[in-house]
Formats: structure tokens, sequence, C-alpha cells
């Protein structure tokens, strides 16, 4: 990623009064010479050329035209501000004299590029952080940022922002203060810091399919672009949460065709500009931004034999799309979108065809440390298009990656690993005595290696300053999904880091329990209370809040339902661990096998003298010695087989229909219950369907799963297949039986001999989460 970085140097200082200025005279401000006790900005160029295609930042996105320097006390409270004038590259001096601050003491130092906010706003003697981090700022002609048009105030500068840290070190993730003097009168006192806008640039290339031709200009036309709902407010400094639907302001502006609407016979470019915004689950008619652009065209239609017919030209073909796939913009991010069109849109602005074909990459929109001193006419950079991929069943990946260089690049494999079953991170290595770029799992020793999982993996960029990173390496073989990491390198030494996650036709993730119960698990509290009993709640009470309440013997909590049994065609409720389901919880997690220890849990009453009040009722566990894993397996398969069929199965009232058209049918994505969901046998079907539409299963990430049900027979054969010949999945079904929802399914492998057990599953399609 490319960082626009300015340097700050603070050097040794003399005494100053800590009043507000506005720069006047340059030639002091440019000063080189100090005398030990000034402070002094080093400035690099704000014009240098950068060669980057879709995503280049011309001068107006890297101009600065003034800076706003404050530096805060850690009480918040201003302890300096200046504004400075920026005429030309050099240093430049601050009023600010180092020996005015407190030695070893730390100060907040925020520098402010092109707001728009008048020096008194900064000067107001109480001014302070937080009203710092409360001001705003509009720009309603965002979109068109540098362009000079007659007429038309567009912004030539981006507002930027940004914190000053130790000069040499890297910029730590969560700003700091600084000191500005040591103590040490000999000593200069460096600070860096890096500036990114505000503002996120969205570059939406559009191509022509065979169908369609472009004109030569658009300028006799009426062809154009705008942003709908286009966020033109901004926090001047970044907010402590996203800028939500209800906060951000949104217009949107005329069409506009100039500069920034780039058109060529192939390819037709838009360069736009918003403020940061999130739409996420709101109105997208009124809140998600959209680029809406009318491609006037010649459009030839095309038979099914691939024969055309007569060519049509339109005058208004409009269009629209979204400009931002995760449904948000964020600050300093460049958004590029790619489409292609090959067919007419809408006749009308107000009724856009909608384009859903579209691919995205999201940049971080900066770039690279520019030295002082034009020490190289180019600036070193490195980016690419993505940091993170999937390959899903395909060995090559030869188009995702794309990379743009200042100088050619090369690729080393940091690691290979996948996630087991128990949830660890098993490595692969690289096989020396095997072929190139062979990879595997050593369970063997250093002397005698014993390989398994054996793959080949390679990592190619493109010989040239940019490309693409060719990706190879064999589908997993054992349902785990693998995570290859590599870094990029340049010839300046400026790396980037990947991450590429390979998935075979079927993978197995798990997820880990924390604990169970049942919804039919309901306290009869006298207080009026009622509600579930789980491992963190009694009836909606804390569990300490509990203890000391005082009832008199008939109003007593009797009725904390822990446990379960089916007898007189009814379920029975308890609070003992001899019953046909109690609820669990994990504990003892190991972090090195990544097993536990899981036990039953309950609620044990302690009562008074002669048995009178108070009452008091404390969590109490015992352990289960078989049962040891608390992950529930997710299985996610991509392709039907011989064996059965993919699909969701029916539901029929809430349980699975045990329909033979149904029993075949294998959902594409279902998790199964942990030894958190182990019962003792049912006799029924109806019993074990009825316990699986009332199970409930915590994780530990606290979302609540409870909508589970009985597997169909397919499903209950893939898990005994997978059980037993995956790295991914433990053996889950030990029993000789389970049920499914048309009848019990006998394991084909070992077992305990026990029978007529369950497994309850559920599709995993979309998450619950609960507290």
């Amino acid at each position: 990623m490319k960082r626009l970085l300015y340097h700050i140097v603070f050097c040794c200082l003399a005494a100053c009064c800590f009043t507000a200025c506005e720069q006047e005279d340059m030639d002091r401000h440019t000063e080189t010479a100090g005398d030990g006790n000034r402070i002094i900005l080093d400035l690099a160029s704000a014009s240098l050329p950068v060669t980057r295609d879709a995503v280049t930042a011309n001068g107006a996105e890297i101009a600065v035209s003034h800076l706003d320097v404050l530096i805060f006390n850690q009480d918040e409270t201003k302890k300096w501000y200046e504004r400075i004038s920026i005429s030309k590259v050099g240093k430049v001096t601050l009023s600010a004299k180092r020996s005015e601050f407190e030695a070893d003491t730390k100060y907040w130092v925020y520098l402010i590029a092109n707001s728009t906010a008048a020096t008194a706003v900064f000067e107001a003697q109480d001014f302070n952080l937080t009203q710092l981090k409360g001001m705003t700022q509009e720009d309603e002609r965002i979109h068109i940022t540098g362009l000079n048009i007659p007429n038309v105030n567009a912004p030539q500068t981006f507002l930027m922002d940004g914190i000053a840290y130790p000069n040499g070190k890297e910029e730590p993730k969560t700003p700091e203060a600084v000191v500005l003097n040591n103590g040490n009168k000999a000593d200069d006192t460096e600070l860096q810091v890096t500036l990114r806008r505000a503002a996120a640039k969205i570059v939406v290339n559009i191509a022509h399919g065979t169908d369609v031709e472009f004109g030569d200009s658009p300028e006799a036309t009426g062809a154009g672009y705008y942003l709908r709902n286009m966020p033109y407010s901004t926090s001047v400094v970044p907010p402590q949460q996203d800028i939500d639907a209800e906060t951000a302001k949104l217009r949107t502006p005329d069409k506009y065709n100039g500069p920034s609407f780039n058109w060529t016979k192939d390819k037709i470019t838009v360069t736009s500009y918003a403020y940061a915004h999130v739409w996420d689950n709101a109105s997208t008619l009124e809140k998600e931004v959209r680029l809406i652009v009318n491609i006037p065209m010649l459009y030839t239609p095309h038979d099914e034999a691939g024969q055309p017919g007569k060519p049509e030209y339109f005058d208004n073909s409009y269009y629209q799309i979204p400009v931002s796939r995760a449904q948000k913009l964020d600050r300093n991010t460049c958004y590029q979108v790619n489409v292609t069109v090959n067919a007419p849109g809408g006749s009308d602005p107000s009724e856009p065809l909608s384009l859903t074909d579209i691919s995205y990459a999201v940049y971080e929109w900066e770039e690279e440390q520019i030295n002082v001193g034009g020490e190289t006419d180019l600036p070193a950079f490195l980016t690419l298009n993505e940091y993170e991929m999937e390959m899903h069943n395909m060995a090559d990946d030869n188009t995702t990656l794309e990379f743009a260089s200042s100088s050619e690049v090369t690729a080393t494999i940091d690691r290979v690993y996948y996630i087991d079953k128990f949830g660890q991170e098993m490595d692969l290595t690289r096989i020396t005595n095997g072929t190139p770029d062979e990879w595997g799992e050593n369970t063997g020793s250093s002397a005698r290696p014993n390989w398994k999982n054996r793959c080949t993996i390679k990592i190619t960029p493109d010989r040239n300053i940019n490309g693409k990173i060719h990706v190879h390496g064999d589908v997993p073989g054992n349902n785990a999904v693998r995570y290859i990491e590599f870094t990029v390198t340049n010839e300046e030494k400026i790396s980037r880091k990947v991450m590429v996650a390979q998935y075979p036709l079927t993978y197995i993730t798990n997820v880990e329990g924390d604990y169970s119960y049942r919804d039919d698990f309901v306290s009869s509290a006298p207080d009026g209370t009622s509600g579930l009993t789980t491992w963190l709640l009694l009836a909606g009470k804390n569990k300490n809040d509990i203890i000391g309440e005082e009832y008199e013997r008939n109003q007593r909590f009797s009725d904390w339902r822990t446990s379960c049994s089916w007898s007189n065609n009814r379920w029975n409720y308890g609070q003992g661990t001899d019953a046909f389901f109690v609820s669990k919880v994990a504990q003892n997690i190991s972090a090195s096998t990544g097993l536990c220890q899981i036990c039953y849990y309950s609620w044990e009453e302690q009562t008074g003298w002669f048995g009178r009040p108070p009452y008091s009722y404390n969590i109490r566990t015992s352990s289960i010695n078989s049962l040891n894993n608390h992950r529930m397996y997710h299985v996610t398969i991509t392709a039907t087989s011989d064996e059965y069929t993919l699909g969701r199965p029916r539901i029929t009232d809430g349980k699975t229909d045990p329909g033979a058209d149904n029993a075949v049918l294998v959902s594409p994505s279902f998790m199964l219950a942990s030894q958190l969901g182990a019962v003792m046998a049912a006799n029924t079907v109806n019993i074990a369907a009825s316990h699986c539409e009332q199970y409930v299963e915590v994780a530990r990430d606290g979302t609540v799963y409870d909508d589970w049900r009985l597997p169909t027979k397919a499903e209950v054969n893939i898990i005994y297949k997978y059980q037993n010949d995956s790295d991914a999945m433990d053996k889950v079904l030990s029993a000789e039986t389970y049920w499914s929802a048309s009848g019990t399914v006998t394991n084909p492998g070992p077992s305990d001999g026990q029978t007529n057990r369950i497994r309850c599953i559920r599709d995993a399609y979309d998450k619950k989460t609960g507290k």
C-alpha cells in the first residue's frame, strides 16, 4: 500500500511565546540552519508523479495548501496552535520552541491539512482536543475535487489529518502522545506523521461487450455521470466509529462529463470522490451510494445462433452501479469497480438499469514515502489490488491478484498451514528432498520424516513493474481449508503480505461451543421472573444476585431446570445428572490440544437453620470423563455425488420431514452439535426430533444456535464418512446407530455398541447472535 508521508522534524528549541499565529514571513519559516531551540517541519514534495493506472494520485490528491498544527496536553487542553501556509517545498519552522514544553512530558501533536475552518476556530482560548474530534467539514462538490471548472467552486485539495509519532519508528496502530523535550538540550526532537485523506476515491472502469460500441467522444452527447446519495460531510479527524447512515449528509449532484469522465472506444473510466459513509441495513434507495452513468451507444443484438441483427443507436442509456460491495466508504480508501455493459441501459435517469456482474477491488489510497530533496525522480511504491483472496476447488488462480510497483517484484512463501479438527494450526513445511515447491506435514522426525498432505505450492509474479501474481496450490485433499501466507517484495525492499485461503470441494471448519441447554428449561420463580436457565442466567438474574434472597419454604426456587427425561408421553424436568439430557458447559480448555473438560451443570439450593430462610443458589458442576470435545463442526459441500443430492431438506412443523425424497438430501452447509449436546438413547424418532427442536448450544463467541433438527439419512452417512477420513472432523458419532428423520442409520465403522443415539444438526446459512 502506498503512503503519502510527510516528515515533521522537531529540533532543539529556544524560548517562544505560546500564542497562535499565522505564518507571514516565509523567509523565516524556510530557514534550514538550526539554533538548537526550534521546531522544524520537513515537508516532502506534494507534486511528484505516481505511475499507477486506475488509482494514480493526481496533483490535487497529494497537494497541501496549509497545515494547522495543534499540540494538546495530556488533559486534552490546547498547548499550541499555528497555521502554516505552504508555498514551496522545503523546511518550515514553527514559532513554537522546544524549551517551552515540559521535559519528559507527553503531548498530542495533531496536523490537519487543507481544512476549510477559519483560524479563529482553532485560536479560541478554550479550544481543546474534544472540540477538534467533534469538528466537521462539508464540501458539496467533493466529487470533483481538483478540477478547475469555470463558475464552479470545486475544492482544489483534500482534507487530511495525522498524529505525530517518533521519527525512525513504525507508525503505532493506536495513536500515542509523544515527548517533545527529553530534557537534553543537545538532542533534537524528531517526529514524523502520516497524513491521510478524509475522503474516499471511487474509480469505475466500464468496458463494452461484443454487442455494444462506444462512440468516439461524449462531448456532443448527453453522456455523463453523477453519484446518487453522495456523502459530502465528514469529521475533521477520524471518528470513534463509522459515520452511519443517519449521520452523513447526502446529496445527488448534477450530471458531469468533464476531465474525470475519461472516454475511449474500449473503456470509460469515471473517477469521483466522496466522504466516508456506511449504509449497511439502511434504505438502498435513500442511503446507498451508486454511480449513475449515461453512455450513448450503438447496440447490435445477436440471436441464439450468434447472428447479428439490425444495429440501433441509443442517445440515452443509463446504468446504476453500486460503488462498494461492503456497503460502506472508508476514509483514505480507493474503491475500484470493473463492469462490462452489453445491452442498452434505461432511457430515463430515474429508472437506470442496475448492473450486478461487477468485480471490486479495495486499495488503501496512500502514496509511498516521498523523500525530501528529490533524491529520486519517482517515488518508490508497491500496491496490490487484494491482500486476502480465496480459491474454491481450484489449483490455479492467474487473474485475481494484481500488482503495481516502481520496480520488479518477487514472492516468498512465509507459511502454509491448515486448522485441524481440534482448532490447532498444523504447519506444512517445504520438502527439501522432494520436487521443487513441494510442501507437506511431517508426522515423523527430522531424521526420518513421514510426509502427509503433500502438495505443490508456487507463487509467481509477472516479470514486470505491474501485472498478475499467479498462485498455484494443489487442491487440499483432507477437507480442511489450507492457508498460504506469502510476501511480495520489490527492489526497493517494500513488502506486502498476502493471505490465500484455499478451499476443497467439501470443507469442514469448527466453532467452539461454550454451554448447552434446552429452550424449554424455564423457571417458576415466585417473584414473577421466568426465563431460560443457561450457564450465565437464572431466569434473567445474574447468578451472584440470587445469593441471599429470602423466601418462605413454599416459595423457594424449586424449579431451576437443567435436565429432562421422557415419560408418560411428555417431557419431565429436574436438576439431576441421571437423565436423558443434562445441560453442559465446557471448562478447562487446553490451548495445546484444543480439548476440554465437559461438565454437567445444575443449581444447588442451600437452606437456613431448620429449613427456614435464607435460601441461596450456587452453580455446581460434575465432569463427564468420556466427553472432551466442545467443537461444533461445520460441513460445506459444493457438489452433488452419486450417494446423495445437495439441497436444503424440507422442514415440516419445525422438524425434518421423514419422507423418502427428503432422506437422500444433504444440506450444502450444515453444523453438528458438539459433545455438549450428548444425550441418552431415544426410544422413538419423535422423541429424538422433539429434543433437537428444543436444543440450544451457545458458542464461546456468544452466538446462540437454537435452530437444530434431526439429520436426514444421507446427512448421517456423510458424517460417518468424514469423521473417519478427514483432518478437519473428529469422530463424533461413536455409537452403533443414530437417529435420522426417517429412522436409525447404522454406523459402518467401529462403534461402542450403544444404539438409538442423537446428533442434532442445523442448516448453517444465517448467524443468530445473542448475549
